[in-house]
């Protein structure tokens, strides 16, 4: 068994699966590129790939780029020294992959066969099902946090800050409770006498 077929599905609502063939020794950069290629999405986006369980947790991850070494001088490992039988190497084995971590295109990809034949040099697409989104279908997603938008729910009154205090004083709400005297300028100190 010196191949691995990988039914790899991309997380849309239609259901959508390309089959690759590929090497067990083959690394997981020459599988990034034979997913990109079998969903016809361009390079040029961060990716990596995570060991996963049956309920497609995420576990440990490869990233695509060369992340340098540790304390002790071994290199961390990324798609490029890291083989696809180091991921995945018995039948329902599973992985995720992630590509354009601003898009965040996630897709499944599961080992469906393990095979004896010619060692393709590259990736091989077996099967193909569906049709492939396109690349830039999906919105940025930049987050409220680091957008600086807005909260969708109520756009009408000052925005939410989550502290309740500061949300009445945004909003113009009277306090109910008498904390003691209210000043409306520092001049109004000096005529408080303790």
């Amino acid at each position: 068994m010196n191949r691995i077929r990988l039914r790899v599905i991309v997380d849309i609502e239609e259901d959508v699966f390309r089959d690759i063939i590929i090497g067990r020794t083959a690394s997981l950069e020459d599988l990034h590129r034979g997913i990109l290629a079998a969903f016809e999405f361009g390079e040029g986006e961060m990716a990596s790939f995570f060991q996963s369980d049956e309920d497609w947790g995420r576990g440990r991850e490869i990233p695509l780029m060369d992340m340098g070494m540790n304390d002790a001088g071994i290199p961390f490992p990324s798609m490029r020294t890291t083989a696809v039988e180091d991921m995945v190497s018995q039948a329902n084995d599973r992985m995720v992959y992630v590509y354009d971590f601003l898009r965040m295109w996630c897709f499944y990809v599961e080992i469906v066969g393990l095979e004896e034949g010619e060692t393709p040099e590259y990736p091989l697409l077996a099967q193909e099902f569906g049709n492939a989104p396109d690349q830039y279908s999906k919105e940025v997603d930049l987050g409220e946090e680091l957008s600086g938008a807005a909260p969708e729910e109520d756009d009408s009154g000052p925005l939410k800050t989550g502290d309740p205090e500061l949300d009445a004083y945004l909003a113009g709400e009277e306090d109910e409770e008498d904390n003691g005297p209210s000043f409306t300028s520092l001049d109004d100190l000096d005529d408080l006498s303790y």
